[in-house]
């Protein structure tokens, strides 16, 4: 695979689910107006809720990694699981954005100087664009929150809230 521009983003299995049990459209806003969403064909094995021809009609690009990748991806580092470490790899070698809840796969890619994100933090760069309210992004974070407590606690949503609330405000949206 030749190396694509910067720009693109690569979500973890744990926020592709979150967002597929809640509020799909989200992800084609995301990769229309935050940055391209690619998905390895490897982590569909994961992410139960999303095949091709799913991805396809969301605007997801679904990619075959380079066998290199994948092989390395296969010795595993200590806390990660094979998925996030393909994840990880394919963002540093692209030099894409890794979006994941994941403490030590957060804790790897800023070891990486790969850059990430928090998997509520792209709906505010769409609030802040005005591409989705700020009543529209609450819905969906409270709903990612039911599915996935563990994760997303109240403080996350107490802290996810003020900061599209200040997007909100800065775009004259609510």
């Amino acid at each position: 695979m030749a190396a694509l521009p910067p720009g693109f983003l690569i979500l973890d299995a744990n926020v592709l689910i979150d967002y597929c049990a809640t509020e799909r459209s989200i992800l084609t806003l995301i990769s229309r107006h935050v940055g391209q969403i690619h998905v390895p064909v490897e982590l569909l094995e994961e992410v139960k809720a999303l095949d091709e021809s799913e991805c396809d009609r969301l605007g997801l690009h679904v990619f075959e990694p380079e066998l290199e990748q994948l092989t390395a991806a296969g010795k595993r580092r200590p806390g990660l699981s094979y998925y996030d470490h393909l994840c990880l790899l394919v963002a540093k070698l692209g030099g894409w954005t890794c979006v994941t809840n994941d403490g030590k796969l957060r804790r790897e890619c800023a070891a990486e100087k790969v850059p990430v994100l928090w998997g509520l933090e792209p709906m505010i760069a769409l609030v802040g664009a005005g591409h989705l309210t700020v009543a529209e992004a609450k819905k969906v974070a409270l709903a990612i929150q039911r599915e996935n407590p563990l994760y997303i606690t109240a403080t996350v949503i107490k802290k996810f809230v003020q900061r599209i609330e200040a997007a909100g405000r800065v775009r004259g949206r609510k």
